[in-house]
């Protein structure tokens, strides 16, 4: 990927959308938060999101309609694995997520009321979206559906 991709997609956005995901649930196991940038991170896609209503299909009739949004999942995958990996290290140290056998969230800060700009903004109004799409689904179905190959 371009360097201009990691100046655009890198560990402090990366680390707003990790907090504001966490907030919402009570833990989440490392291998599914790796598949958190990837999806919210690419602007169609989060474009898409804030645009339409949630199919009642779910993620697999999404991924199956909207073909372009997904065809280089894999790649942004492998592109932003470091920089998942890079933000959930940087949460953790900051003492506002503690990893284990999964990540939970222990912190009192709120980045919901903070300005972090209309990028963010976009991303966390697709927050809800994204979630409803995602948390029937296992983990190990999400990797098949998506297509990720390590």
């Amino acid at each position: 990927m371009k360097e201009i991709y990691y100046t655009y997609n890198n560990e402090a956005i990366g680390s707003c959308v990790f907090l504001s995901i966490l907030k919402s649930v009570p833990s989440m196991d490392i291998a599914r938060a790796c598949l958190i940038l990837p999806f919210l991170l690419d602007d169609s896609t989060v474009n898409y999101l804030l645009r339409n209503d949630i199919v009642e299909g779910g993620l697999q009739q999404l991924v199956s309609e909207q073909r372009k949004l997904f065809i280089s999942f894999n790649k942004r995958y492998l592109a932003l694995l470091p920089v998942s990996i890079n933000s959930l290290m940087l949460l953790n140290k900051g003492e506002l997520i503690e990893i284990g056998k999964e990540i939970t969230y222990k912190s009192s800060e709120d980045v919901g009321n903070i300005a972090l700009g209309n990028r963010f903004e976009n991303i966390r109004m697709a927050i809800p979206k994204f979630m409803s799409l995602t948390a029937s689904i296992n983990t190990v179905t999400l990797y098949k559906l998506l297509k990720v190959q390590l």
